[in-house]
C-alpha cells in the first residue's frame, strides 16, 4: 500500500497569517480590523481554497474537418464540493460536435496517521474546424464554490485538408473516473478461495454464465473487458465493462483506465466498484466476479479501433506486493451508415432514436421583430449537436442556446436537449418559418429516419415609412444642400489685401537625429539594465547553487548503499529518496519534491521524459516511503532498493544525455 511522503506535496494551507497591529489605546476603527483578520484565520479552508484546473488539446495542429478533443481536468479535496457545469466557447470557425463528456472519481492515499481522500473531475469535448487559421480556444470554465474557475487558453493550428485522418497524438490522458494514474485502493475479502468444499460445489452452484470462462488467464486474479458489440456504425453507443476476477483476498493500489482515444465516453455508473460481487465458474474454478466500471462509448470515426487496456497494480498472500495485471485490449469495427439513402443534411454522428418538438412564440409580431423558436430533440443515442433551420429570405435565425438533461438511463444515453432561437422576420404579412428536419440513423431498424417539426406561421403588421413634416406656416422646411452643390473653396483663407515678402514657417524644434535619438535613448538605457540585471542573476545564482544534481545524486547513492551494508533500512530509503529526486531534476529541470506522486508521471512526461522512466522512478520512491514507514523492513529490501535507484538514476542521466 503505498504511502505518501509530506515531500511529495500536502494539504493546502488554512489561510494566510494575519498579524494584528495594536498600540497602547486602540481606536475602535482598529479593534474591526483585528476582528475581521482574525475571521481571516479561522475561515474554512472552502473559503480560501484554490482550484487547479488544467485544460489540454489532444493535438495543437489539426486539418480542416479532422476532429480533436479538448479535455480539462482538476482533483478536490474531500471537504470542498465537486465542480460542475463546464463550459467551453471556441471562436468562430471551429465547432464542438460532442460532449462534454463528463467523469468523476474518487483516489485515497494511506499513511501514518491516516487517509487522503481526493476526488478528480473531468470534461471532454469533440470540436472540428471549418477553415483554416490560426486561432485561440478560449480558457474552459467550471463551476466551483460559487464562482467560475478558468483554465488557460488554447492555441489550435488549423491547415488546409489533405484527405487523411492522423493517428491519436501520443500521451493523450483519460478523463474518465481516476484519471491517468489515479490511486484506487479496494479491499475484497469474504470468501475461502482455496477451500476443497467450495470447488466440490462449484458445479451445483454455477453462479453467473454471463461472466463465465472456459479458462483463466491467471489462477488467481486477472482483468477482463466486456463490449457489448463489436460492429457498430459511428456515433452508436457500444456499452464496456470492466470486470476483476480473483480467488484470494486482495487489495487494489493503483488503477490506470484505458485511454480509449477513439471514442467519446460516458460513464454509466454513480459509484464505480460498489456494486456487490457475485461469483462464476472459470475453467471449473469459482471465481469471485467485481464490476469494477462500465462506461457507454461513442465512436468518432470509422476504422478499427481499439479500446486499450486497463491496468491495476494488486497485492495479494499468493501473488505477491503490487502485481501488474491488465485487461484485455478490445478491437471493435466501425463503420459509416450507408450512402444509400442517405438524406440531405444527415450529420456523420447522428445515430439513436429521437422525436422532434417545437413552439414558436408569439405568434404576431411587427416587421423587423422577433420571435421565440423553442426545439426540443428527445430520446436516446448520441444526440445532435447542431439543427439546420430553414433558410429563407426576409428571417434571420441567431445562433441558438441549448439546455440538456442527458445521462444513462438503464444503461442507455437518453434525455432532451432543447435549441432556444431567435428569430428576427424583416418580412410582413403571413410569413411562413418552414419546417425543421432531423435525420438520423436508427441503428434498431437500421435505416435512415427523418423527423419533422412545423414551425407554423407568424403574423407579422408592417411598419409606416416616415413622412416629412409639413409646415403649418406655408413656408417649406430648408433642406441642407446637398454634395454637389457645396462650395470647395469654402474652407481656404480669404485673398491678401497687400503685397509682402514670403516669410516660411519656423522649423519644429525637434527633428531630425535630434528626435529620433530622444526617442531611442530610453529602449536602450532600459536593455542596458535588464542585460546587467540579468548578468548579475545568474551570478548570483552561480555562487548560490553549490554542486550540481548529478554529483548530490551520485552522494546520495554512495549514502544509501553504506547504509544498507550497516543495514539500517530508514536510512537508506531516505538517501535513495534523495537521489531520485536530484537525478529528476539534473535531468528535466523539475524539482520533484513538491510534486504529488499520483501527478509525478504525467509532470516528468510533459517535460520530454519517456514515460517509461517517470514511471519507474515513481515506484522507486513510492517503495522508499513504505520502506521508511515499515519497522519490519529487512537489510535485503533495503539492498535492492538501492540497486532499483542506483538504475533509475543512471537511466536519467542517460536520457540527459541523449
Amino acid at each position: 500500500m503505498p504511502c505518501e511522503h509530506g515531500s511529495h506535496g500536502g494539504a493546502a494551507p488554512w489561510g494566510r497569517d494575519a498579524s494584528v497591529a495594536t498600540t497602547a489605546r486602540p481606536t475602535p476603527w482598529r479593534r474591526l480590523a483585528g476582528a475581521v483578520a482574525l475571521v481571516g484565520v479561522f475561515l474554512p479552508r472552502t473559503a480560501l481554497a484554490q482550484l487547479d484546473l488544467t485544460a489540454r488539446a489532444s493535438a495543437r495542429q489539426v486539418e480542416v474537418g479532422e476532429p480533436f478533443t479538448v479535455e480539462i481536468s482538476t482533483t478536490v479535496d474531500q471537504s470542498t464540493s465537486m465542480p460542475g457545469s463546464p463550459d467551453l466557447r471556441p471562436p468562430a470557425g471551429i465547432e464542438i460536435v460532442g460532449g462534454p463528456s463528463i467523469s468523476t472519481g474518487t483516489s485515497a492515499h494511506f499513511r501514518s496517521g491516516g487517509a487522503i481522500v481526493r476526488r478528480t473531475f473531468g470534461a471532454t469535448w469533440q470540436l472540428i474546424a471549418g477553415k483554416q487559421g490560426s486561432f485561440t480556444i478560449p480558457a474552459p470554465t467550471v463551476l466551483w464554490e460559487g464562482r467560475r474557475v478558468s483554465a488557460t487558453p488554447i492555441p489550435i493550428k488549423v491547415t488546409a485538408s489533405t484527405g487523411r485522418r492522423r493517428p491519436q497524438q501520443p500521451g493523450f490522458p483519460p478523463l474518465l473516473p481516476g484519471g491517468p494514474s489515479s490511486q484506487f485502493p479496494w479491499p475484497f475479502r469474504g470468501f475461502d478461495p482455496f477451500g476443497s468444499q467450495q470447488e466440490e460445489q462449484a458445479e451445483e452452484d454455477p453462479g453467473s454464465t454471463e461472466l463465465s470462462m472456459r479458462s483463466a488467464p491467471d489462477p488467481t486474479v486477472f482483468l477482463r473487458a466486456i463490449a457489448d458489440k463489436t460492429r457498430a456504425v459511428v456515433g452508436e453507443q457500444i456499452t464496456v465493462s470492466f470486470y476483476l476476477y480473483y480467488r484470494e483476498s486482495l487489495e487494489m493500489t493503483e488503477r490506470h483506465d484505458a485511454p480509449m482515444p477513439d471514442f467519446m465516453r460516458v460513464p454509466l455508473l454513480k459509484n464505480p466498484g460498489t456494486d456487490t460481487p457475485t461469483h462464476t465458474l472459470v475453467g471449473g474454478r469459482r471465481y469471485e466476479v467485481r464490476l469494477l466500471d462500465k462506461l457507454a462509448l461513442f465512436p468518432l470515426k470509422a476504422g478499427d479501433l481499439r479500446t486499450g487496456v486497463t491496468s491495476a497494480r494488486i497485492t495479494g498472500r499468493r501473488i505477491g506486493s503490487r502485481v501488474l495485471r491488465q485487461s484485455n485490449d478490445i478491437a471493435i469495427q466501425i463503420t459509416e451508415p450507408p450512402q444509400e439513402d442517405r438524406p440531405p443534411g444527415y450529420r456523420l454522428g447522428d445515430v439513436g432514436k429521437f422525436t422532434l418538438s417545437a413552439t414558436v412564440q408569439p405568434r404576431k409580431t411587427t416587421q423587423g421583430g422577433s420571435v421565440s423558436a423553442t426545439v426540443k430533440i428527445t430520446g436516446t443515442g448520441n444526440f445532435p449537436q447542431n439543427l439546420r433551420v430553414p433558410a429563407r429570405t426576409g428571417i434571420d435565425w441567431l445562433d441558438p442556446e441549448k439546455r440538456e438533461s442527458i445521462e444513462p438511463r438503464g444503461g442507455v444515453i437518453g434525455g432532451y436537449r432543447t435549441f432556444g432561437y431567435v428569430v428576427r422576420i424583416e418580412e410582413s404579412g403571413s410569413v411562413d418559418l418552414g419546417t425543421l428536419e432531423l435525420p438520423y440513423w436508427d441503428p434498431e431498424q437500421r435505416r435512415y429516419v427523418v423527423e419533422r417539426a412545423q414551425l407554423g406561421v407568424v403574423e407579422v403588421t408592417p411598419t409606416m415609412p416616415a413622412t416629412p413634416a409639413a409646415s403649418g406656416s406655408g413656408s417649406a422646411a430648408i433642406a441642407p444642400p446637398s454634395p454637389a452643390n457645396r462650395d470647395p473653396f469654402a474652407a481656404l483663407p480669404g485673398p491678401r489685401a497687400t503685397l509682402s515678402a514670403f516669410t516660411p514657417a519656423p522649423p519644429p524644434r525637434l527633428e531630425g537625429p535630434t528626435l529620433w535619438g530622444l526617442l531611442a535613448t530610453p529602449p536602450l538605457l532600459a536593455g542596458l539594465l535588464g542585460v546587467g540585471e540579468r548578468l548579475a542573476r545568474r551570478a548570483r545564482a552561480r555562487r548560490a547553487a553549490g554542486d550540481p544534481p548529478e554529483k548530490l545524486a551520485a552522494d546520495a547513492i554512495r549514502e544509501a548503499a553504506e547504509a544498507a551494508e550497516r543495514g539500517d533500512a530508514k536510512e537508506t530509503a531516505a538517501a535513495a529518496e534523495r537521489a531520485i529526486h536530484r537525478a529528476i531534476e539534473a535531468a528535466t529541470g523539475l524539482l520533484s519534491r513538491g510534486v504529488l506522486l499520483d501527478a509525478l508521471v504525467d509532470e516528468l512526461t510533459r517535460k520530454g521524459l519517456e514515460r517509461g522512466i517517470a514511471a519507474r522512478a515513481r515506484d522507486v520512491l513510492a517503495d522508499c516511503d513504505a520502506i521508511r514507514f515499515d519497522p519490519s523492513a529487512t537489510a535485503a529490501a533495503a539492498t535492492e532498493l538501492v540497486e532499483r535507484a542506483r538504475a533509475v538514476t543512471t537511466e536519467l542521466a542517460r536520457w540527459k544525455r541523449a
